[in-house]
Parts: structure tokens; C-alpha cells; sequence
């Protein structure tokens, strides 16, 4: 079994721009013992009266399917990541779950001690009947390949570097919050067309994992280190050199011409060359930069307010010479060291035919690769538009309830080839800031939800003509019940006027309180699934349920709210691994808060969805 490690020899200190060096080497991966069980929930199911009071008991009309992009380099058919694709659309050509023969599995892992809890917070499928995810345990990743074509079986199992927190960490609340706050080490992972599955690890390795026959094919097994890509940030930020603090890949795709990019928590970003190779051995070139070197201009006039100087963003790194010592300092520091303003990326990316969108907590960029010049460069029209500001977005600097960072929460959503939307980090109310795709031009800004209670770490649906965006704010503690103030709105571009505007009779009635999961749309069902706690309480506590929403008309349509009667859920955890993580109190029914996991649509009518110590499979017979 081979592991092939790439070390970097090159680093061009005089500009911003990294690229890779020399060698692999073997490497054995631990030996793995992956326990756990199936459950069968219980599960009530039924329609909403707003519903059934103006169309009957007959599911919503079909809408036209959403015409994708065919990239080239992912696994079609099915969400092959986070987000179903590669746009970030949040929308599935596929049917989720309806009311006839429903069924609630919940894949249950059974890990103790390191491998508590089991979390698994994304998924991509291999063909009809097997899944691949990631089991997150406190201090190891396990991924896991699974027969989900009528009950679980697991098919294989491999470790992957985990993050290695320790039991203290999870039994403190700010120590709990600072680990879900932590993004890298895979969950952003995707699975290309030849079934090889691309993980960004959490000791700066990228995995390349081929399944082959139902199984992982261990002797095929890659493995590119980063580690000096990574430590570039010293440039401008020594304290990235501690070991201890590079466990921050956090993203990986590929782009239309499949050179793998990934991103890396502390604003690291780059690609692996699809066809470079180094010395002529099957090594492949890593090239890679800092966020921070692009737009940098703008920027120091932006938190400085100093304008006195003319060199771009990267000749201002070379050289410095229009700036003072003293300034260029200041910016080295508050951009890249100064915690409250260091430019990080803690969110995925989003990949389009003509370039990679990605989100700092400080801007939006769009980036290629110039094969000529070897170099990540800004696309030409957005860094004009970059010197107007508007791409810097409105951002406090704060970290608010329901987010990650101190920055825009949301992956950039593409519509089709005009539009990419984002949230921001205003101050007491976040805005939706939606942008032409090809100049980089603000298109429409306008504030979301309630003054004092508004966030969205998530990613924002589109279809069609359509932005949906859902409300985080106050989502804190994973562990805990966590009262949040809810809100999901709808934003239409309206042709005739060549402007978007909100949908004010959209949602038409209720309240939806999201929490972590982002809402997704099934074109085939004409349903918007949103995971949500129920308005009912049963002995106290709002149970869990999938909410089905008619896009057309914004009215609630049916639930399936499954739960556990009590001890009905006979986890192998004890007494204060329960008390310390979600309480003693309904401990069985509160298992299925998802814990900032997504949800992603696959075969047979079903949804898949992470849970406290694993997955759930919503499914139906039609």
C-alpha cells in the first residue's frame, strides 16, 4: 500500500505564487475497526392543512428540470458533493421522499472514545445502491463506503487523519464551538467521474482513494502534501509555522479543465496541475498563493484609507516601494495576523466553466490558471471591478451567533452563467449581494431577516430565475437546543425590469426555522425540503422533521418527522458522554439534530441528512 508524498522545494519568496517539488514515499495507513448498527425510527407523517385547504391531498406539479453544467471531472447523476453541484446550486433533478410508504432509517455509529460521535456530514454516490461519506469522530475520520439499497451494510472502511480533539474539548461549550467551527479535514470532499474519491485532509495531505468492485483499492491510494503550500502563509504570518495550527485545508474541486483547487482555512489557495508532473515522475505540480496578495490595493485603502500608491496588488508585494515601511507593516499585520481581520477562507467554492469562485471573510474573488504564466491569477474583468469596492462586502468583522468565522457564511452560488450570490457579515443585519458572474459588478443588495438576528452559514439555493436563503442566526452549540430565530426568503429576477427583487408572498405562510441544514430543491417534486424543529411539542422537546415546501407558491406542504420512543435508541455511550454532549434529557428524540450537517439527495426517492452520532435516510415508495 503506497502513499505518495510530495515535498516542495521551490518557494518564489519575491512573488506570491508557490509551486511544488520532489519525491514520494510510502505510507501505511492504521489498521481500522469501524462498529455500528441500524435503526428503524419511528415516524409520523402528514400533510399541512394550508395545504390541503386549497389543492387537496395531491403533491405539487413537477417543476422543469434545472438545465446543468455537464462538468467533466465530478460524478453525474447524483450530488458527488456538498452542494449537488458544482455551481452550488442546492438543486436536485432527482425526487426526494413523499408520503406514501415512508421510512426513516438512521445509520448509527457505534465508535467510542476517539471515534465518538460518528457525525457524517456529506454525501456522494457511487451508482444507485452505494454511498460514500465521512464519519467524523472527536479525534479520527473514518471514511466509510455503504450498500444503502434497502438496509446498511458496509462495504469498506479506511482512517483518515482526523483533527484530534480530545474529550475535555467536547465536554467545554467554547471549546465544542471552536471544533464545529473548524471546517478542514474532509468534509468538503468530492468524487470524480472514475469513482476516485478527493479528500482534503487534516495533516495537509489530499487524498486520491479509487473505488474500484465495491471496495477502496488500497495499492491505488495517493496522497500529495501540501504541508509547505500551507507554511507560504508565513510570509505574512509567522504563527502559521506551528504545527499545531495547520490543519486547516479546508475544500477541494476541480475546475473545467481538471486541475484540482483547494483552500485552506488561513487563506491559502491553489491547484494541483492535472497534467504538470515534476522531473518527469508521476508526481504533480502544486501551485498555490495567499488571498491576501490579490486586490491588496484596494484593500489598504479600504482599512487604511491611504491611496498613495499605484503598483498593483503583486507588485506591491515584490517590492513595497510606494508604501512605508510603517504601512506595509500595518497591512501584513491586520490582514494576515490580527485574528480579527485576517483574511481566512472557512466556507467551499464554487466552480464555473470560465473560473473558481471563492469567498474570504474579507471579499469575493473569481480565479483561473494562466498556463503561460503558471500563475493563479484574479479574472481580468473582476479585478477591475475589484478596485471599485463593491466586491470588498459590507462585514463588522464580528463573529455573530449562527456563524464560523468573522466573515459572509455562505459558498458562492452560481445562476446559471449571469448571477453569483453570497451573504455577508453586515453589521446587526447581513445583506444577499448578488453579482453579474462575468464583470464581478454588485447587481442587487438588500438586507435579510429581522435587525439583531440575522446570519447564514449556508449555501443559498438557486433555480431559475430564484435565490433562496435561509436564517442561522443563533445556532451556537452543537450539542444544545439552541433557540434560533429562523427566517428563509426569496429573491426573483424579474426580466422585464432586468432586476431582482424580494418575493414578499414567499414563503406564503409559517415561520421556518432552518437551523444548520441548508433547504434544497427537488425539481421533480416541485418540493423545497428544509430540515427543521417542529412547531409541536411532544413531552417538551420539538422534535427534528423534514418540512416539504411548494417553490411555486411558498406553502408547507407535508412533514415526516421521525423520533424514538424512549431508550428506544439504545446507544453504547455512557452516562457522561450523553450528559456532556446533548443532555440526559430526551436524549433519544434529541439524536436528530444534523449538527451543521447538509443533506443531499439520492436514489429512490430519498434524502440523506447527517445526525448526531451518524446519518438518516428519508426515503419513500413514490
Amino acid at each position: 500500500m503506497r502513499f505518495q508524498l510530495l515535498l516542495i522545494t521551490s518557494l518564489f519568496i519575491h512573488y506570491p505564487q508557490i509551486t511544488s517539488g520532489q519525491g514520494c514515499e510510502e505510507y501505511i495507513p492504521p489498521e481500522d475497526s469501524y462498529v455500528s448498527k441500524s435503526h428503524e425510527a419511528q415516524v409520523d407523517v402528514g400533510w399541512f392543512e394550508e395545504w390541503t385547504s386549497r389543492y387537496g391531498e395531491e403533491m405539487p406539479e413537477p417543476l422543469a428540470l434545472l438545465d446543468k453544467w455537464k462538468y467533466p471531472f465530478t460524478k453525474q447523476n447524483y450530488a458527488s458533493s456538498m452542494h449537488e453541484d458544482s455551481y452550488a446550486s442546492d438543486v436536485s433533478n432527482r425526487p426526494g421522499p413523499g408520503m406514501e410508504g415512508t421510512r426513516v432509517q438512521y445509520f448509527h455509529s457505534l465508535q467510542k472514545g476517539k471515534g465518538f460521535s460518528g457525525m457524517c456530514p456529506s454525501f456522494a454516490f457511487v451508482n444507485d445502491t452505494t454511498v460514500v461519506t465521512l464519519s467524523f469522530g472527536r479525534a479520527s475520520t473514518t471514511l466509510l463506503l455503504l450498500d444503502v439499497g434497502n438496509d446498511f451494510k458496509i462495504l469498506d472502511t479506511l482512517p483518515i487523519p482526523g483533527r484530534g480533539s480530545s474529550a475535555i474539548e467536547l465536554a467545554k461549550k467554547s471549546n465544542r464551538m471552536a471544533i464545529f467551527r473548524n471546517t478542514s479535514g474532509g468534509a468538503y470532499f468530492y468524487l470524480s467521474e472514475n469513482d476516485r474519491i478527493y479528500i482534503p485532509g487534516a495533516n495537509n495531505n489530499i487524498l486520491r482513494i479509487p473505488v474500484v468492485d465495491s471496495r477502496f483499492d488500497r495499492s491505488e491510494i495517493k496522497s500529495i502534501n501540501i504541508q509547505e503550500q500551507i507554511l507560504a502563509g508565513s510570509l505574512v504570518d509567522p504563527s502559521l509555522a506551528n504545527k499545531d495550527q495547520l490543519n486547516v485545508l479546508t475544500a477541494i474541486m476541480p475546475d473545467a479543465n481538471g486541475n484540482i483547487w483547494f483552500t485552506s482555512q488561513y487563506g491559502i489557495i491553489g491547484m494541483i496541475h492535472r497534467k504538470d508532473r515534476y522531473n518527469d515522475t508521476n508526481c504533480p505540480k502544486v501551485y498555490a498563493s495567499f488571498i491576501g496578495f490579490y486586490g491588496a490595493k484596494k484593500k489598504v485603502e479600504r482599512f487604511f484609507g491611504r491611496t498613495d500608491f499605484e503598483l498593483d496588488s503583486l507588485d506591491f508585494y515584490q517590492s513595497g516601494k510606494s508604501l512605508t515601511p510603517e504601512l506595509r507593516k500595518e497591512f501584513v499585520e491586520k490582514i494576515s495576523q490580527d485574528p480579527d481581520l485576517r483574511e481566512e477562507i472557512q466556507n467551499s467554492f464554487s466552480v464555473g466553466p470560465d473560473g473558481v469562485y471563492i469567498i474570504s471573510n474579507v471579499a469575493l474573488y473569481k480565479f483561473s490558471f494562466n498556463e503561460d504564466t503558471k500563475r493563479i491569477e484574479m479574472d481580468p474583468k473582476w479585478e477591475e471591478t475589484f478596485s471599485k469596492g463593491d466586491l470588498i462586502y459590507p462585514n463588522d468583522f464580528s463573529m455573530k451567533p449562527g456563524h464560523l468565522n468573522n466573515g459572509g457564511g455562505t459558498t458562492p452560488t452560481l445562476m446559471d452563467s449571469r448571477f453569483v450570490a453570497i451573504g455577508d457579515n453586515d453589521k446587526d443585519q447581513i445583506n444577499i449581494n448578488i453579482y453579474n458572474q462575468e464583470t464581478g459588478e454588485l447587481e442587487f443588495r438588500h438586507k435579510l431577516f429581522e435587525k439583531g438576528a440575522s446570519a447564514c452559514e449556508n449555501s443559498i439555493v438557486a433555480y431559475k430565475n430564484s435565490f433562496i436563503i435561509a436564517n442561522t442566526y443563533g445556532y451556537v452549540d452543537p450539542f444544545k437546543t439552541n433557540p434560533t430565530a429562523g427566517g428563509i426568503s426569496r429573491f426573483d429576477y424579474v426580466e422585464s425590469k432586468g432586476a431582482f427583487q424580494k418575493n414578499e408572498s414567499w414563503p406564503a405562510t409559517g415561520h421556518f426555522d432552518p437551523k444548520t441544514a441548508t433547504p434544497k430543491l427537488s425539481t421533480a417534486n416541485g418540493l423545497i425540503y428544509v430540515y427543521n424543529r417542529s412547531d409541536t411539542e411532544v413531552g417538551g422537546h420539538n422534535d427534528w422533521q423534514l418540512t416539504a415546501v411548494d417553490f411555486k407558491t411558498g406553502y408547507r406542504v407535508f412533514y415526516i418527522r421521525p423520533y424514538f420512543e424512549k431508550k428506544q435508541f439504545k446507544d453504547n455511550i455512557g452516562f457522561f458522554s450523553k450528559a456532556f454532549s446533548l443532555g440526559l434529557n430526551q436524549y433519544d428524540r434529541k439524536v436528530f439534530n444534523n449538527i451543521w450537517a447538509t443533506f443531499a439527495f439520492g436514489p429512490n426517492n430519498s434524502i440523506y441528512i447527517g445526525a448526531y452520532r451518524g446519518f438518516l435516510k428519508f426515503s419513500s415508495a413514490n
